[in-house]
């Protein structure tokens, strides 16, 4: 498939072979198109001496001398975006002239690549990886998880565990930034899920997918919404030629190792997987019109292991479906459309084992996820002027749930979570309006563009039970609650919010061999206060000799991030004017209820239990930012190998956190074992009131922390006639933030209201030093196809606590004294996957692929949370650093699934 970037691009990277012999005759021209002159066109001359290579310069001539007179010559124009044009030639002594008009390519055949013509550039600094359709199908993946190919770039953190569920299984972290600040694109338009930030908000399955690219720093002005980096999807397209595939797998449940932690007493713990697909691909009316079409589903049935009080298993059931649909159509040589319409839906009892480890099944809920959109692109040419419209609508619920059973929640941390009660869905309705032209004059490639979004979304909550919580650990003789928390009232409500945004770039070649990037964005989100945030972006790349086997690219640039919805939401059902009200009340409190009794009304007004939990902006919300800068060398070496070296720093300014402005005065611990009774506490507390309403904490959100990030990555790739591919990546890094803000309350917080300076200074959350990503494939003889997948990192921070409320303030952050925020780490993580396949062919167009996949061939157990309850002593409780059952904090023991795949 033909890979269209831009309106054209310069050719940068080039081979050139052969020897020179003695010669009297030479070859020069010019290439134009629609009368305008075409520079950095690749000239190749293939003749008995070898092969040349040249370069068009700023008007469009090329000259090659050194041949030989008489000889037959084929001569080659190649140029991103246009039809590359071959000729032979009968060489006469002296000088010869061949001049060529290149035709812009067919659009049905570029926009299956880069889902947008206008979105892909090949000589720009971007630090990024691409996967191409034949990785995405023939690579395993557990469960066929599109985003999950992302863990192939080194940059690419998980934030839940490998066996997950639903859209919070595309919990990912580029540069050890939030999950939350990942940006998604879906054929060239914003797919970020802008009210919970878990991932992308319109899902597409694997074998839709054309390309998907991993960008993690220095992005062009044309992409924004992230600090961190973004993952594109583009889109399959028909063509021509009728073709399709359908496939089945199994994972039979009686073959898989043991779930993770699970009791050698128990039975086997179910696992049992299915799933289903078919895609069809063909013209309505050849050279006209095209279709696409797919569908996926899945089935599932999985047990998950309860670790604590006693070990048992809750039998899980979910279920996936995937469908879309694409047109292609070309009125005539200036216009084209293509159309995408597609659809997602997720439901199941247990998403992401929220029922295992230490929550009972009473804490478990019934999760639904689903979305449908549907995208317009229409394009025009004229002349050199390129313009590409879109329209797109997404209709999509990212969480709608109701518990299995209704109940009070009784928490004891690291022992048992039991009880749930919150009825809840959320209904988004996203409107996207854009116009990007592309302009080619001499030696600029200009692009810009707007675009609109609006945003309308209806939330329901309802929670009739409160929750009670005690110490960490297991229950002792006479144990009282620590303190009990009730949200009165039911929240209904709308919100939403405009994002605007706008950019301009030219692409600069400043002489044969090097290209000037220069761009600027602008972003505007409607529910924060910043109008300024104009994002510069600066870069180059420079061929060292010419001959495209050393490449040199840097960059210095701007990005901001964007506020997700779901803190606005808080804003909304926790500010003093709300529908709902939450109180959190200390054991001794006078209406502290019986346990374990919920409240039948709200604590009385003034009273000390009467205090509310509130959840508020800061006078002045602004987009946190960063600036990037990078480096990076790449060089073709012997044998078809490329190896890459690059550097990246990134320092993001203005992060989010919370700050509780009626915290109690500070508690200074000197022994272990001090605390303080949250009533002591609470009279310490600056304010009693909050614009008349009665108040305990005062949670604001703040742009007030900071980050850093810096990584050195080495690359070596090598691709060889399509037969044999490898994509190594290793990358060591280092990180530093003051702060770990997940949109709650009770997340990026202190140890202690006093030390919001070097104490909380730590590495991020998704932190890894080292850590290699590398994927392979070979096609071997009879048909048969190897592939397989190894991922090498470091252990993840664990941040220590000491599982008690030490200075009272109701927040569960106390860590032991002499030790810092995220100052344990998990064991190293490996995970080694791999494919065999074979094909057969059936008949002249119809083909069976007959495949095992194993998943953790290792059978090594990769914890992402493990207990991190260190206790109070001077040694560490006996749990301490003991992982946690559930797929949501350790990945899955090995697993095989079995397949066939019909191709036709």
């Amino acid at each position: 498939m033909i890979n269209f970037e831009g309106l054209a691009r310069y050719a940068l990277l080039a081979s050139f072979a052969g020897s020179l012999s003695a010669a009297d005759s030479s070859l020069n021209g010019r290439v134009t198109s629609s009368g305008i002159a075409l520079p950095g066109t690749r000239i190749e001359v293939q003749s008995t001496q070898g092969s040349t290579v040249e370069w068009t310069g700023r008007d469009g001539a090329w000259s090659i001398g050194g041949l030989m007179a008489g000889q037959s010559v084929v001569v080659s124009a190649e140029s991103s975006g246009f039809v590359t044009s071959r000729r032979t030639v009968t060489l006469e002594p002296g000088g010869n002239t061949t001049d060529f008009q290149l035709a812009l390519k067919d659009l049905h055949e570029t926009v299956v690549v880069t889902g947008g013509i206008l979105s892909v550039r090949s000589d720009a600094p971007e630090k990024s990886q691409a996967l191409s359709s034949e990785q995405l199908s023939e690579l395993p993946s557990n469960g066929r998880r599109l985003m999950r190919f992302a863990l192939l770039s080194p940059h690419v953190r998980q934030g839940i565990g490998l066996g997950g569920d639903g859209n919070d299984s595309n919990r990912l972290s580029i540069n050890a930034s939030s999950y939350r600040h990942t940006a998604y694109m879906l054929d060239g338009i914003v797919n970020y899920d802008w009210i919970y930030a878990n991932g992308p908000q319109q899902t597409v399955s694997v074998s839709a997918v054309e390309q998907f690219k991993i960008v993690s720093g220095q992005y062009a002005a044309e992409f924004g919404t992230s600090t961190a980096g973004v993952l594109m999807v583009a889109t399959k397209s028909g063509s021509n030629n009728l073709h399709g595939e359908a496939f089945a797998l199994l994972r039979p449940s009686g073959i898989q190792a043991q779930a993770p932690l699970a009791s050698a007493s128990l039975a086997r713990v179910p696992n049992e997987r299915e799933q289903w697909g078919a895609s069809l691909a063909g013209a309505l009316r050849r050279d006209r019109t095209f279709y696409f079409l797919n569908y996926e589903g899945s089935s599932q049935a999985r047990g998950a292991f309860i670790q604590s009080p006693s070990p048992s298993f809750f039998v899980g059931k979910q279920h996936e479906q995937y469908a879309l649909a694409k047109a292609d159509h070309r009125w005539n040589e200036r216009n084209w459309l293509t159309w995408r319409g597609n659809g997602y839906l997720y439901s199941g009892d247990n998403l992401n084992d929220r029922i295992g480890g230490f929550n009972q099944p009473s804490y478990g809920r019934e999760a639904r996820t689903q979305s449908w959109g549907s995208q317009l692109n229409l394009y025009s040419v004229r002349g050199p002027l390129l313009n590409e419209l879109h329209l797109a609508f997404v209709s999509y619920f990212p969480d709608s749930a109701f518990p299995l059973q209704s109940s009070v929640q009784i928490s004891r941390p690291s022992y048992s979570t039991a009880g749930f009660s919150t009825n809840n869905w959320v209904h988004a309705r996203s409107y996207d309006i854009g116009d990007v032209v592309a302009l080619r004059r001499g030696a600029h490639q200009i692009k810009f563009g707007l675009n609109y979004i609006r945003q309308v979304v209806k939330d329901y909550s309802f929670t009739p039970f409160g929750t009670y919580t005690f110490a960490a650990g297991p229950p002792t003789s006479g144990q009282q609650p620590l303190r009990y928390s009730q949200t009165f009232g039911s929240a209904s409500f709308r919100y939403g919010q405009t994002v605007t945004a706008g950019f301009a770039q030219d692409d600069i070649q400043l002489r044969p061999r090097l290209t000037l990037n220069l761009g600027l964005r602008y972003e505007n989100q409607s529910i924060t206060a910043d109008r300024n945030n104009f994002a510069p972006r600066l870069g180059l790349a420079w061929d060292v000799r010419g001959d495209g086997r050393t490449v040199v690219r840097g960059g210095a640039a701007m990005f901001y991030d964007q506020f997700y919805l779901y803190i606005y939401r808080r804003f909304y059902s926790l500010s003093p004017f709300a529908p709902t009200a939450a109180y959190t009340l200390s054991y001794g409190d006078p209406a502290f209820p019986s346990f374990p009794a919920s409240l039948a009304a709200p604590p009385a007004s003034g009273a000390t239990a009467g205090r509310r939990d509130l959840y508020i902006p800061a006078d002045r919300l602004i987009n946190p930012y960063s600036l990037q800068y990078s480096l990076a060398v790449e060089r073709q070496l012997g044998q078809g190998y490329v190896l890459s070296i690059d550097g990246l720093h990134s320092h993001v300014l203005k992060q989010m956190r919370v700050n509780d402005i009626n915290h109690p005065t500070p508690l200074l611990r000197t022994a272990p074992g001090q605390t303080r009774s949250a009533a002591v506490a609470d009279l310490t507390r600056p304010y009693s009131t909050w614009l008349g309403v009665p108040a305990r904490l005062i949670a604001v959100i703040e742009n007030s922390s900071s980050s850093i990030y810096d990584a050195l990555s080495i690359g070596l790739s090598r691709r060889l006639k399509e037969k044999f591919l490898i994509d190594f990546h290793y990358t060591a890094a280092s990180s530093a933030t003051y702060s770990g803000f997940y949109a709650d309350a009770n997340s990026g917080i202190p140890n202690e209201w006093n030390n919001w300076g070097q104490a909380e200074r730590a590495p991020s959350d998704f932190y890894q030093r080292h850590r290699f990503a590398g994927n392979g494939l070979a096609h071997l003889p009879l048909g048969i196809q190897f592939s397989g997948t190894l991922i090498v990192g470091s252990g993840l921070p664990v941040n220590p606590l000491t599982g008690t409320d030490n200075n009272g303030d109701t927040y569960s952050s106390d860590r032991p004294l002499g030790f810092g925020r995220n100052s344990f780490r998990t064991p190293i993580q490996t995970q080694f996957d791999s494919a065999v396949s074979r094909r057969v062919r059936i008949r002249e167009r119809l083909t069976a692929e007959f495949r095992v996949e194993v998943f953790n061939l290792l059978n090594r157990n990769n914890y992402i949370e493990v207990n991190n309850i260190y206790g109070e002593g001077s040694t560490p409780r006996t749990t301490f650093l003991q992982p946690i059952a559930g797929v949501a904090r350790t990945d899955p023991s090995r697993q095989i699934h079995l397949g066939v795949r019909l191709l036709f």
